[in-house]
């Protein structure tokens, strides 16, 4: 007997189908709202020299706060410069601003709202409680759908998971109003609005501002979530190096994060704290200082509202495994060769594919048919077109060490033990992964697929050939890892991986007539397994994947010419 399951993921679904169908002007209403702020804010802090931006925020954080915190905020950002994390920061601060300024923007106006009326408290309430208890990463599946990839649907995110506070404590503020301030202000004649503007926000301001402080800290943490979904910044440095375990990359965009954090957190801190500028010749110097400060502020706002002249833009987006970085990376410096601004999103296989079937993503390089990635190719039938392959010869499968005495899946079974009950996996969104768990089931191995990704499926392979242990891996060629050790495909008698595969081109519905030139390029992509093999093992030594990609593309100027010309 079948017992009786509500139904609620595929109400969820089909309300979420329902408002991508009719609030989609809704929804572009706010893209057409996020992206300018984002882009302004992006514009202004980068208008000048990372010196002199340091100097002027340095100079900001002195007229704010105190000395310390003056120095503080210099010597960290140029920290962060010197690591080579600036544009990150950058991306990443111009996110935080705009979460906030949004959230405080909706947010306050509740807040004073629910401050002031019992029954909207008491119908905010539950819906805070709500968007404070749901895990942050469930936040980024709605934003993907109404949004696709990008800073549009990070920042969405962080609004939702940033604003309680901002409504909570700017209602908390209000209701800790004396109530004889009140009867004070009554009788001597207020209005309502003279009472809420001149004695009780100026009474709440510290709770109110405390309420944004923890605004800014949590539109901070979220925005390090987003860039699961391309949100980019020093979130994605972070997630490329949890999934490729560049342990020192991580630490490095983690400190950076630190210190951006450490100082909104003090700036928002001691906005409105008036012990430290009370000293004798303080509020001179504050004074002039303030006015200085606002001009070049001004000036700078105003040079930020006007676009820079710039390349057309190519988005493409790409998923964190050794053959994507390679081919997508060599892809960007050929179209940037040719004049094109081009932005990489590094996500999940999912998000990619959605944010290509949904037109924010013009292209990527990484669909494995007609095979590995065909429930992904299916569910974007028509919303995409396949340009045919770009790498042949691929092939997927189970892997195991040479030194391993079985040759085919359907033995696994029976010395499942000696790998201890575990297959070794990578990305959970990743099509090899469901077609394992097939495999699995088919084969009736007693056996649990383990997610990962491919820098730990890499590590673990190490460790166990190191010390000559049992291992079985889902393996893919080309990589890299072939070239190293002794490895083999194990035998698949069900042709569950099915045969030789190869790596397709997917681009958006509308690039051949919005950007022909783009267009024909990424057509015209097509290069060899040595070749991908060449790039994949500069990587892997240690060169970064950009400049791996340029001297690729050095030795190689006839094969880039034909995509070229």
């Amino acid at each position: 007997m079948t017992a009786f399951k509500l139904p609620l993921a595929e109400w969820i679904d089909a309300i979420v189908n329902w408002l991508q169908v009719h609030w989609k002007p809704l929804f572009q209403l706010i893209s057409h709202l996020i992206q300018p702020t984002v882009d302004f804010f992006q514009r202004f802090l980068t208008v000048m020299p990372s010196l002199v931006t340091i100097l002027l925020i340095g100079t900001i954080a002195w007229w704010i706060s105190r000395f310390r915190i003056a120095i503080f905020t210099i010597i960290g950002l140029l920290l962060i410069d010197h690591l080579g994390y600036w544009k990150a920061s950058i991306e990443t601060l111009s996110l935080v601003l705009t979460a906030t300024l949004i959230s405080l923007i909706i947010g306050i106006p509740i807040g004073l709202w629910s401050g002031k009326d019992e029954r909207i408290q008491n119908i905010v309430k539950p819906i805070l409680d709500f968007m404070q208890t749901m895990p942050a990463f469930v936040y980024l599946i709605p934003a993907v759908f109404f949004f696709s990839l990008g800073t549009i649907p990070g920042v969405f995110a962080s609004v939702i998971f940033a604003m309680p506070p901002t409504i909570r404590f700017t209602s908390l503020g209000l209701r800790q109003v004396s109530l004889e301030l009140k009867e004070a202000a009554d009788a001597f004649g207020s209005t309502p609005w003279q009472k809420l503007w001149k004695v009780e926000i100026p009474l709440a301001k510290p709770t109110i501002l405390a309420g944004i402080n923890q605004t800014i800290m949590l539109s901070l943490s979220m925005v390090v979530v987003s860039s699961m979904i391309g949100a980019g910044g020093l979130g994605s440095i972070v997630l490329e190096s949890i999934s490729r375990l560049k342990v020192g990359r991580g630490f490095e965009a983690g400190l950076s994060i630190v210190i951006i954090a450490i100082l909104l957190d003090r700036l928002t801190q001691n906005v409105g704290d008036q012990s430290n500028k009370k000293r004798q010749g303080y509020s001179f110097w504050r004074k002039w200082t303030g006015i200085v400060l606002s001009v070049v502020i001004g000036v700078l706002a105003i040079i930020s509202i006007f676009p820079r002249e710039e390349g057309e833009k190519v988005t493409l987006a790409y998923v964190n495994w050794e053959t994507e970085i390679a081919s997508t990376h060599v892809l960007k410096n050929v179209l940037e060769s040719q004049g094109f601004q081009v932005e990489m999103k590094q996500v999940e296989a999912g998000p990619m594919w959605q944010g290509v079937a949904s037109g924010t993503v013009d292209a990527h390089v990484a669909a494995w048919l007609p095979t590995t990635s065909k429930p992904l190719m299916e569910a974007s039938k028509g919303k995409v077109d396949d340009l045919g392959p770009n790498l042949e010869g691929t092939r997927v499968g189970l892997v195991v060490p040479k030194y391993v005495s079985i040759r085919s899946i359907d033995e696994l079974a029976s010395v499942s033990d000696r790998f201890k009950g575990q297959i070794i996996g990578i990305d959970p969104g990743a099509g090899l992964m469901s077609k394992t768990q097939s495999v699995i089931k088919n084969y009736h191995l007693p056996m649990k697929l383990v997610e990962g990704s491919d820098a730990a499926m890499t590590a673990s392979l190490a460790k166990a050939i190191k010390e000559k242990e049992w291992i079985v891996v889902t393996g893919w060629v080309p990589h890299w890892k072939f070239a190293i050790y002794d490895l083999k495909f194990l035998e698949d008698p069900k042709g569950m991986y099915g045969g030789t595969e190869s790596i397709h081109t997917i681009v958006r519905k509308g690039l051949k007539q919005d950007k022909p030139k783009v267009y024909q390029i990424i057509d015209r992509f097509h290069w060899t397994v040595n070749d991908m093999q060449e790039v994949m093992m500069k990587i892997h030594s240690g060169t970064s994947p950009d400049a791996a990609a340029k001297e690729w593309i050095q030795k190689h100027p006839k094969l880039v010419k034909q995509w070229v010309k």
